[in-house]
């Protein structure tokens, strides 16, 4: 059921927010590390309401200045009026990027998506019900311009580095969204939220909701209580730090010596519990690069049940899995902190 947000329920969601994963700056090091879901639908673990939701409050054009009379807000499209097709499936709407600038972006995100494709092998196939054709990027100038309009623009909350959101992907002409800003001259988090859409499109059926995590606040509001564990955390944001970045993660790798945790233990990092930026991020990176280079097998065996909606299967393979790979990640973590510090 779509939920229809008041503005008091927004600035509570956008409270209960703080320490929340998707709440979490997605910093990282240099350009940058960027961080940084009515048809009958298989094994759907939850009603449908949203990699995330976009209400039809959308392009709203009021705000709370005061605590109490609302204030006309300009529209998205006047505040972001730069629209610029990079190709059929990537456009960037922007408060006032360069040519120069969008070009760059372009050309990252095109071959991200060239490479996302050849690592996983889709021949450019989405999952079934996913209408989500095009990806548009939607940049404010400054953090400054991000805190003040995308609450209003997206019904989104924004102590955060950016959002991905991914709307109704099953319905006809939904537009999945990502929101965010300019740092340092570049897209802050670009790399890391364009491989969200490109996964929820192709490797993962439903949307947000439909998925695994702990997760219950706006923009979203999925019902809850959510599945036992293991969730889908550490594979999503894992997954779109490894295309993102490669081999060349170094806060994350910087991290692989200390051995923080089994690889049993990131299967069940989730948003809420089980959570923060380390543990989401750099160990999710981690745990998708030793699963992606060592059991590419056991990847492919979980992308197909999680491709058609299959949930409690892939509980039950990653239950399977059970503590099998520790010892082996233990040891590739030693391989690649050596590697490391070879290079440096």
């Amino acid at each position: 059921m779509k939920v229809t947000l008041t503005l008091a329920t927004l600035l509570l969601s956008v409270n209960m927010l703080a320490g929340c994963e998707k709440s979490q700056p997605l910093e990282n090091a240099a350009e940058v590390q960027e961080q940084s879901d009515t048809k009958q639908k298989p094994e759907v673990v939850a009603n449908k309401t949203s990699e995330k939701k976009v209400s039809d409050k959308a392009n709203s054009t009021e705000s709370q200045s005061d605590g109490n009379a609302p204030t006309e807000m300009p529209d998205v499209d006047v505040i972001l009026s730069q629209v610029h097709h990079c190709n059929e499936s990537i456009v960037i709407r922007s408060q006032a990027l360069s040519k120069i600038q969008i070009d760059e972006a372009c050309t990252l995100l095109v071959e991200k998506e060239q490479s996302f494709h050849d690592v996983f092998g889709t021949k450019d196939k989405p999952v079934a019900d996913d209408n989500n054709k095009t990806m548009r990027a939607n940049v404010y100038h400054s953090r400054d311009d991000f805190v003040k309009y995308a609450t209003a623009h997206f019904t989104m909350p924004t102590n955060n580095g950016g959002m991905y959101l991914e709307g109704y992907p099953d319905r006809a002409n939904n537009q999945a969204e990502f929101v965010a800003y300019e740092r340092n001259g570049k897209i802050w988090n670009l790399r890391h939220e364009f491989v969200h859409y490109l996964d929820g499109r192709f490797n993962k059926y439903g949307d947000y909701c439909n998925g695994l995590h702990d997760d219950h606040a706006g923009p979203e509001f999925c019902p809850s209580p959510n599945l036992a564990y293991p969730h889908i955390v550490w594979w999503a944001e894992g997954v779109g730090e490894y295309i993102a970045h490669g081999d060349n993660n170094t806060q994350a790798i910087a991290l692989a010596a200390k051995k923080t945790f089994q690889l049993s233990e990131l299967f069940n990092t989730s948003g809420n519990e089980n959570t923060g930026s380390d543990r989401v991020y750099r160990w999710g990176y981690l745990a998708v690069r030793f699963m992606m280079e060592n059991h590419r097998d056991d990847i492919e065996q979980m992308l197909t049940l999680v491709r058609e909606g299959k949930w409690l299967g892939y509980q039950e393979l990653v239950t399977d899995w059970g503590q099998s790979f520790d010892s082996e990640f233990h040891q590739w973590l030693d391989e690649v902190a050596v590697i490391k510090v070879v290079k440096n």
